[in-house]
Parts: C-alpha cells; structure tokens; sequence
C-alpha cells in the first residue's frame, strides 16, 4: 500500500467518523416548570449541561415557567433523560416540539 493510498484511507475513516458523530446531534427544547426565583433558571442550565453527551443549554425565563433548548448527542443522551434530570432537580419538564 502507498502512501497516498494510506493517506486516503485515513483521510475517509476520519470523514466518516465526522458525519456519523455529526449525524447524532440532537436539539430538544423543554418545557420547564416551578421557575419562581432568580436562581431556577441558571440552576436547571447547570443540571442540563452536566449531563454526558450536552453541548449546549439555553433558558429563557418565563412566568412561572422556562423554556430550555438542548443540543446534545443522541448517541450518550436522550430527551427521556434530559426531562429526568430536571425532574430529579425539582423542575419538572416536558418536551414540545
């Protein structure tokens, strides 16, 4: 095998690493609830991001509520997860699409 040859093989391996780890990025957006402080919101945007596989969090407050944007991969987390955290953390959530 050449060395261009090797070259190009690695080159492929390393491109289709890239579109199937691409591919498995996921954006949820959540409906959070019990937001009644100045604290909630960056709380629930903490316990979010902590999860494996979170990439981004976004939380904007509401009254009484919050809308949470979740960019994470699907392949180390899902949405299931992403509502059970912040269950477990006292703000209870549901996805909306």
């Amino acid at each position: 095998m050449t060395s261009i040859t090797r070259l190009a093989a690695a080159l492929s391996l390393v491109l289709a690493s890239s579109a199937i780890a691409f591919a498995a990025e996921r954006t949820a957006t959540l409906e959070v609830e019990n937001i009644s402080c100045v604290t909630c919101a960056p709380i629930v945007k903490r316990t979010l991001a902590r999860l494996p596989g979170v990439s981004r969090v976004a939380v904007v407050e509401g009254s009484g509520t919050a809308t949470a944007t979740v960019t994470f991969d699907a392949a180390r987390t899902d949405v299931a997860a992403l509502v059970q955290a912040t269950a477990n953390a006292g703000f209870p959530s549901r996805a909306v699409e």
